[in-house]
């Protein structure tokens, strides 16, 4: 995360386009960036803060322009975001395209070539600093180096193709040096894994961070290892590896930029370096996390609790172990806000707290297992074709226990959809006549719980801040935070960039890709994943899928387990932007994107009309779409460059 100490008043203007500040006698400020440590860390500092924000919906458009969350509206009183939003509006344009990362604006807050650039200079200029010694100096150029290979990054994963910015152009170039061409993704991938192989072969990276006051959210080695790691998936997956709809990117001397054969060896490239990776993060104290604090209210913890707060304190409680990396408080309240729903007259009256309209859709919820651990329209035990008809609670088993205790409220009357789903279900969703656990909760009996109908608490009741889905996003919201009239908390964090879960159901990925067919090593990771989920009750999946689907064979077949990999990523990483990257590089996104936004009629006040299923926008999601337009002043600036396909 930014703290205190490492983002100083920087001497050095990024955003401007020319990357020479100049002081008022007219001495470059170059010369005085680099020289002391403390001025040399000004400049570090500088380097780390074109990291969008992640918990900024804005920023990190991935958490709003899928469709995992939707909003009311895209611009009130309250909110202003016509950006990521328009996005998932299918909204976006060539003549001044939202999220402009490529040249800064439309909610991009930088370019990131120009985070290229100063990278680039303080690779230049780190070479001989008073105060600084040698080792500290050696880490400080390759976390540069880190960083450099994400700006990249993110940029690969937005246009495709790009410019490789390995040096500066110097400011007096002339037009044909200045006038680049995009590079070939597989070109631009070889350079970022040379790169971060130069990190990883040096060893000046620490293996973590032991100041995390000071120093959190800085790069270490088990950062470079997952980047590149994710870097190769990307490159293996179907968007870049022999997709034959990119067969016109090809650039003014004929390169193609993508790569029109498919390469099975990106995936056993892939393969090997999520292994390093994983090695390198759980030697280092990385692990799955699990829930063992203290919490002071009455009555023990239940599992289900303790459960519920092992998967929601893995992205809120900050410095846990399976954070491999995590950037950025400043927005993590604010986002907080956005999420949290109302249960008490204190939450209505201090509404600013509770904004409540950061709403998970009604296709994002239908992903969510049932409580046996495989998708809902799989499982022989649950009818899928009634699971938007009312039942009410409590709901008990044969053996006369109830499922739901810790789940949903007793007497309420709620959809089907919402009982006997798995934990992660409950742990990431809130919904009408479901319980929300923080330290409002005096008594583990006694646990708040939602109202989504209109009118009422959590639901509908004016023109402004509500769930346009009837849903809301608990896991993103700390247990700790309280809103009183007495004094409200609301916990910040850092949002996490790379789990060691993303890692693990990479690694089933790209295993399960190299391998003729699944075995024992597949399963392997992704049994992590779910273990800690708690499912499969000590078994395996390949168990439970005998045992529960109606397609008991799945997890033996190639295609099955990729399903199996594909939904459980879903699952797991809801919310935290993924499904957005990772719908696009498996080239699916047209599929699930060009469905309907689903969510319950928020503004009936009944129980009949309320679980209505409504249609709340309609978008087509084009082949185009997968790639982010070049705007058409730059392709003006620079003839060079040639556009993507369909823009």
């Amino acid at each position: 995360m930014k703290n205190y100490y490492f983002i100083l008043i920087i001497l050095f203007s990024s955003c401007k386009d020319d990357y020479l500040d100049v002081i008022p006698d007219n001495i470059p400020t170059i010369d005085i960036a680099f020289n002391n440590r403390a001025t040399a860390l000004n400049f570090l500092a500088t380097c780390y803060t074109y990291i969008p924000e992640h918990a900024n919906v804005v920023q990190n458009f991935s958490m709003l322009a899928g469709d995992e969350v939707w909003y009311y509206a895209e611009n009130d009183f309250y909110m202003n975001n016509e950006t990521s939003f328009r996005l998932a509006k299918g909204m976006q344009n060539v003549s001044s395209p939202y999220l402009n990362y490529w040249e800064g604006g439309r909610g991009a807050p930088h370019s990131l070539f120009n985070a290229l650039r100063d990278c680039n200079i303080f690779l230049d200029n780190l070479v001989t600093v008073p105060g600084l010694e040698e080792q500290e100096r050696l880490r400080w150029l390759d976390e540069v180096k880190v960083l450099k290979a994400f700006y990249h990054f993110w940029l690969l994963q937005m246009y495709g193709p790009i410019p490789i910015v390995e040096n500066n152009i110097s400011v007096g170039a002339s037009a044909e040096e200045t006038n680049v061409f995009r590079d070939p993704v597989d070109d631009v991938v070889n350079y970022l894994v040379q790169l971060l192989d130069e990190v990883i072969e040096g060893e000046n990276l620490p293996g973590v961070i032991n100041y995390i006051y000071t120093e959190q959210g800085r790069v270490t080695m088990p950062v470079a290892k997952a980047l590149k790691a994710k870097i190769l998936v990307l490159n293996a997956s179907p968007i870049f590896n022999g997709n034959e709809d990119f067969n016109t990117l090809v650039d003014s001397q004929g390169n193609s930029l993508v790569n029109q054969t498919y390469d099975p060896q990106k995936w056993v490239l892939a393969k090997d370096a999520l292994y390093d990776a994983i090695e390198s993060a759980e030697s280092n104290g990385h692990q799955l996390y699990e829930f063992t604090q203290q919490i002071p209210i009455n009555g023990e913890l239940s599992e289900q609790v303790i459960e519920e707060l092992s998967q929601r304190a893995a992205i809120t409680e900050s410095f846990n172990p399976e954070i491999i990396w995590a950037y950025g408080p400043e927005w993590t309240g604010d986002l907080q806000m956005w999420c949290q729903p109302r249960w008490t007259a204190d939450h209505s009256a201090l509404f600013g707290y509770t904004k409540k309209s950061h709403a998970p859709t009604l296709n994002m919820v239908e992903t969510f297992y049932s409580k046996n651990g495989v998708p809902l329209n799989e499982d022989i035990y649950w009818n899928y074709s009634e699971r938007y008809d009312v039942v009410s609670t409590p709901l008990l088993d044969d053996n006369g226990e109830n499922y739901h205790e810790f789940y949903i409220e007793d007497n309420y009357s709620t959809a089907k959809l919402h009982t006997y789903r798995e934990p992660r279900f409950y742990s990431t969703i809130g919904f009408d006549g479901g319980k929300w656990f923080s330290l409002e909760t005096t008594n583990i009996n006694n646990i708040p719980y939602l109202d989504a109908k209109a009118g009422a608490l959590s639901g509908k009741q004016g023109f402004e801040i509500y769930s346009i889905t009837g849903y809301f996003a608990k896991k993103l919201v700390h247990y700790e935070n309280v809103i009183s009239q007495e004094g409200s908390t609301i916990k910040g964090y850092s949002f996490p960039i790379i789990r060691l879960s993303d890692l693990y159901l990479m690694y089933s990925e790209a295993l399960n890709e190299v391998k003729e067919s699944p075995d024992s090593e597949v399963y392997e990771y992704i049994q992590k994943v779910r273990d800690k989920a708690g499912l499969d009750d000590g078994g395996d999946l390949v168990n439970t899928w005998q045992l529960y689907s109606s397609n008991p064979s799945k997890p033996s077949s190639k295609d099955g387990m990729r399903d199996i990999i594909h939904q459980e990523r879903m699952i797991e990483l809801a919310l935290e932007g993924h499904r957005y990257w990772d719908l696009r590089r498996w080239k699916l996104a047209d599929e699930y994107f060009s469905q309907p936004i689903r969510g319950w009629n928020i503004f009936r006040p009944d129980v009949e009309g309320f679980y209505e299923v409504e249609n709340i926008y309609y978008r087509n999601y084009l082949i185009k779409d997968y790639l982010w337009p070049i705007s058409q002043n730059e392709l003006l600036r620079n003839p060079n460059l040639v556009q993507n396909p369909g823009w």
